[in-house]
C-alpha cells in the first residue's frame, strides 16, 4: 500500500511539471505574438504620421500604451490561452491520472483478496489470544475479552484486565467504564478506584474532575501507598496552587518506590515543575498583593467604583484568600444596596479573565 501511494503521488507530480512546463510555453509564445502585433502598429503609426495624417504627439502618446500593452504581456498579465484547449488539456489530463492509478492498483495491489470482515477477523484475534496472546495488540486483545463478558462479568479481575487494555488502546472512556464495573464489584479495592480515576484524567485530556479527585481519595483511603493515587494526587494539589501538600503526595510516593525503579525519574520531573510553578506563584502573589493593597486605599477614599471592586474581587479569587472575596463582597452589598443592577454588574465582571473587558 505504502509503494502504491508512493508511485500515485509521483504519477501526479510528473502530470503537473508537464502541464507547469506547457503554461510557460504557450506564456512564452504569447509574448512573441504581442510583440508582433506592437511592432506592426508602430509602424502603421509613423507611415500616418509621415503622411501628415496623424499628429505627432497623438502618435508618441499611442505608442506609449502600446509598449505598456506589450509590458503586460510579457509579465503574463494578458491572457491568451483559448478556454477550449485548457478544458481539453484538463480533461486529458483527469483521464490520464485515474487510468495510471487503476494500472498501479491491478500491478501493486491485491485486487483478488477479498474483504475480510469484523467476525472473520475477530475469529482470527481469538485464535491468536488462544495461542499466543503476548503477540496480540492491546485494541484486539479487548475485543476478544469484551466476547467473554457473560462468563466473567461478575468477576472483577476480569473488568481490571479489560480497562487496562482498552485505556493502553487509547479507549479510555470504555476503560473508565470497565474500572467501574471493577468498583462496584469490588469497592475495597484501592488499585480499582486509582485506574479508574486515571481512565477519567486521561479522557478528560490530563486535567483531573471532580469524579476523578474523588477516585483517587478513596484509593488513598483504602491505601495510603498506593501509586497512581499518589502521583495523581500530587499533581492535582500542585495545579490547585497547593504546592507543599504535593511535594507531600510526590515525597511519600518516592518512599514507596523501589530505588532501581524507573518512575522515579518521572516523580522527579514532576517536583521540579513543581518547585518551578511555586517560584512563580509566589512573585505572581507577591505581585497581585501590592496591587490590591494599593486598590483597597483607592477604593476606600472613593468607594463607589464598579470597576474598581470588580478587580479587588477578581483579585482576591486569584490569590484564593477566601476572607477577603468574603469582605469585598460585603462592602460591595453595603455601598450598591440601592443599586442591585451595579453590584449584579460587578459579579459579572469579577468572573471575567483579566483583560476580558
Amino acid at each position: 500500500m505504502i509503494l502504491f501511494s508512493l508511485i500515485a503521488a509521483l504519477l501526479s507530480a510528473a502530470l503537473l511539471g508537464l502541464a507547469a512546463l506547457w503554461l510557460r510555453r504557450a506564456s512564452a509564445g504569447t509574448t512573441d505574438t504581442a510583440r508582433g502585433v506592437y511592432e506592426g502598429f508602430v509602424a502603421d503609426l509613423d507611415r500616418r504620421v509621415a503622411a501628415g495624417h496623424l499628429d505627432a504627439d497623438l502618435a508618441r502618446e499611442e505608442k506609449t500604451e502600446a509598449a505598456r500593452a506589450l509590458l503586460r504581456a510579457g509579465e503574463g498579465e494578458t491572457p491568451s490561452t483559448d478556454p477550449r484547449v485548457t478544458r481539453l488539456i484538463g480533461l486529458i489530463g483527469a483521464f490520464l491520472i485515474a487510468g495510471g492509478a487503476l494500472a498501479l492498483y491491478l500491478v501493486v495491489g491485491r485486487p483478488g483478496v477479498p474483504d475480510q470482515p469484523y467476525a472473520q477477523r475477530l475469529n482470527g484475534w481469538i485464535a491468536q489470544a488462544n495461542t499466543n496472546p503476548d503477540t496480540l495488540e492491546a485494541k484486539p486483545l479487548a475485543e476478544v475479552l469484551k466476547r467473554r463478558q457473560a462468563e466473567h462479568g461478575n468477576d472483577p479481575q476480569f473488568w481490571m484486565m479489560l480497562g487496562r487494555m482498552q485505556v493502553m488502546a487509547g479507549d479510555n472512556y470504555d476503560g473508565a467504564v470497565s474500572f467501574q464495573r471493577a468498583v462496584k464489584l469490588q469497592p475495597e479495592n484501592p488499585e480499582a478506584w486509582s485506574n479508574m480515576g486515571e481512565a477519567l484524567t486521561l479522557m478528560n485530556k490530563g486535567e483531573s474532575g471532580a469524579e476523578a479527585r474523588e477516585a483517587f481519595a478513596e484509593a488513598l483511603k483504602r491505601d495510603p501507598n498506593d501509586l497512581s493515587g499518589l502521583f495523581y494526587s500530587g499533581k492535582i494539589a500542585a495545579a490547585d496552587g497547593q504546592f507543599e501538600a504535593a511535594r507531600g503526595f510526590f515525597q511519600r510516593l518516592l518512599n514507596v518506590l523501589p530505588s532501581d525503579d524507573g518512575r522515579r525519574a518521572v516523580v522527579a520531573q514532576e517536583v521540579a515543575a513543581l518547585n518551578q510553578a511555586a517560584q512563580t506563584a509566589m512573585v505572581t502573589q507577591s505581585q497581585i498583593g501590592g496591587m490590591v493593597a494599593g486598590l483597597e486605599a483607592r477604593l476606600k477614599a472613593t468607594p463607589d467604583d464598579p470597576d474598581g471592586w470588580a478587580r479587588l474581587l477578581r483579585s482576591y479569587r486569584v490569590l484564593k484568600n477566601v476572607e477577603g472575596e468574603r469582605h469585598v463582597l460585603a462592602q460591595i452589598d453595603r455601598i450598591y444596596a440601592d443599586r442591585p443592577d451595579v453590584a449584579k454588574r460587578i459579579l459579572e465582571t469579577a468572573q471575567r479573565p483579566v483583560g476580558a473587558q
